[in-house]
């Protein structure tokens, strides 16, 4: 499988330039087993197809800036994923013996909280840059991109954008929307087709001119924020941006994640309900739309000229 890395044995030099604040000492033979674990931590956000169509452009000579700030931006995804890996390992010694904390004569250790606070920050780093690459995918509209299975997979849908998600709950991430894109789904499935009806409900996600523009943000509104609760309930709170899920970084690691539990819990109930209100106020305007009388035909036709005569 080729590499986004080492194209002329220039692996440590380009590691070193994606990730920008580590040693140019870095040992390149550490970390190559490393990056295919992390291509493939890409490869589950923005598609196989997508990487793979990057990789085949850095094995290209010749390349234009676009493609060129393209490539290293997948590089540098990739490198952030690997250092989250590769970290926890350079700090500990491994032997015949088991494992061992590696530090120097006058050297102290991080606590448990600094480390894991430093390896959230290297994480946090990861899924910037992979927001700044699906972000630049989108701003260019690279061809390999909008036909890529990603962008296949928001047909359908009644919230095709991260743009259009923000109107409704703001979570600034492509990355995160491409993660919601199934929930979205999902939900439309259980929670939105079962009030507007299946033939409303195919209207809206044509965006029929004749529907009325009103109703899609009734439909998008409760999807958005039901959306969010289903990732703050299932997803691994590391992968939502921050401010949905705010946890105190002070005290102990065990102390953190049950304030990360509640917090959680605290987040969704309060999406749910207010989720529900707007189910609620959909369902009315359904209600209401199904009442309705249908509109009365006031055209009155002309005279028709018959063989015969006239007629009205």
């Amino acid at each position: 499988m080729k590499m986004i890395f080492d194209r002329n044995g220039e692996g440590r030099q380009e590691l070193v330039a994606a990730l920008g604040m580590i040693s140019d000492s870095l040992d390149y033979s550490k970390w190559k087993p490393v990056l295919p674990l992390a291509a493939r931590q890409l490869t589950c956000i923005i598609g196989a197809d997508v990487l793979s169509a990057i990789v085949d452009l850095y094995w290209d000579e010749d390349l234009d800036p676009e493609k060129e700030e393209l490539v290293f931006m997948a590089q540098r995804a990739v490198a952030y994923f690997a250092w989250v890996k590769v970290v926890p390992t350079l700090d500990a010694q491994h032997g015949g013996n088991g494992r061992q904390r590696k530090l120097g004569e006058n050297e102290k250790g991080l606590t448990a909280l600094q480390e894991y606070k430093d390896e959230m920050n290297i994480l946090n780093l990861a899924y910037e840059s992979v927001d700044a690459l699906v972000g630049f995918l989108e701003e260019k509209q690279f061809d390999f991109w909008e036909k890529s299975l990603a962008k296949r997979q928001m047909d359908g849908l009644l919230i095709r954008t991260k743009d259009e998600f923000d109107e409704f709950y703001h979570i600034g991430s492509h990355r995160l929307f491409l993660i919601l894109v199934p929930i979205l789904r999902e939900i439309q499935r259980t929670d939105i087709l079962p009030v507007v009806g299946k033939e409303r409900f195919d209207w809206l996600v044509r965006r029929d001119p004749d529907v009325c523009d009103t109703l899609l943000e009734e439909c998008q509104r409760p999807l958005a924020l039901l959306a969010i609760k289903k990732a703050v309930d299932r997803l691994p709170v590391e992968v939502i941006p921050e401010g949905i899920v705010q946890v105190q970084q002070t005290g102990t690691v065990k102390e953190k994640l049950r304030a990360e539990k509640e917090a959680r819990k605290s987040v969704a109930d309060s999406l749910q309900a207010d989720a529900d209100r707007y189910l609620q106020e959909l369902q009315d305007t359904v209600a209401a739309l199904d009442a309705a009388p249908e509109e009365v035909d006031f055209y009155v036709s002309g005279p028709t000229l018959q063989s015969k005569g006239i007629t009205f």
